[in-house]
């Protein structure tokens, strides 16, 4: 299939809008190739209908999802797309592929796993009202035990330890411990939000007397997605050479060659080697003394 074009994408927009409206800008903001399929997300203007992203790719059918919903970046609405495509299409439906399509093969803790796969079981089956708010009850122990998971009393520093019930809590101080700076402030913005209006979701599906599958099944994805953006930042940080670049040819191709460790065993120097240029480029933590 030939990529899309802006004129593409524009139709299908204001085919889908209810309200008339007119495209007023597209453009592709991000492409992803994670499970082997090449997929775009646009990000989408209109006149009278707000701001849309739009998910399209060779071997995946195009949706639009509203941007002042859940969907805050480019990350999350792909990993919600891919969730809900990997089960259209599947047949016979497995919730562990469910699962790892949305966290994007993620090793996640043995524990969270298995309750992840449990509430996609569920969704696939749930029809009573009472349903969906076990749904939401599941999904709000989830997050409970993802910040039981993600969670050691240092990165409180001097206040007060959270309860050991407030995921919310937890997952602001795991994110101020591991991404500090002014260079992490709109991924921490990112998560934060994110934390919050699922955490607060999943509690309104538990108290909901109107929810049907579309609620439950959007607290499901969402709930499935935060789990996999906080094992994804676990990774992030215990990636050694994920911050770094070739100094000579500015790539991120960089493979470990060499590494220096103290006598406690901590690598003090890497040696990394640009698979682009072959430029070799020292990197050296703390003292080496």
């Amino acid at each position: 299939m030939a990529e899309r074009t802006f004129e593409d994408i524009s139709k299908y927009v204001e085919w889908q809008s209810q309200n008339k409206c007119k495209v007023l800008n597209a453009k592709p903001e991000h492409t992803f190739n994670d499970l082997g399929v090449e997929v775009r997300v646009w990000n989408v203007k209109t006149d009278t209908d707000g701001s849309w992203w739009v998910v399209e790719g060779d071997e995946v059918p195009m949706n639009l999802y509203p941007q002042g919903a859940y969907y805050f970046g480019t990350d999350e609405v792909y990993s919600f797309h891919m969730g809900i495509m990997e089960r259209m299409k599947n047949s016979e439906y497995r919730p562990e592929d469910f699962v790892k399509a949305i966290t994007l093969n993620d090793d996640i803790a043995p524990q969270l796993f298995r309750k992840l796969k449990n509430i996609a079981n569920l969704i696939d089956s749930a029809i009573e009202i009472e349903d969906f708010q076990a749904i939401g009850v599941q999904c709000r122990e989830i997050l409970i035990e993802l910040g039981n998971t993600i969670y050691i009393i240092e990165m409180a520093g001097e206040d007060e330890q959270p309860q050991a019930s407030n995921f919310k809590k937890k997952g602001e101080f795991f994110v101020q411990f591991y991404l500090r700076g002014s260079d992490n402030s709109d991924y921490r913005s990112i998560i934060k939000k994110l934390t919050e209006s699922t955490w607060d979701y999943a509690n309104k599906i538990t108290h909901s007397h109107n929810a049907t599958f579309y609620e439950a099944s959007t607290c499901v994805t969402l709930c499935t997605s935060l789990v996999g953006v906080y094992e994804n930042i676990k990774q992030k940080v215990f990636d050694p050479i994920s911050q770094y670049k070739c100094k000579n040819c500015k790539s991120k191709k960089l493979k470990i060659i060499d590494d220096e460790s103290g006598k406690d065993g901590i690598v003090k120097t890497l040696l990394l080697q640009c698979e682009e240029c072959e430029d070799i480029t020292e990197v050296i933590f703390g003292n080496k003394n």
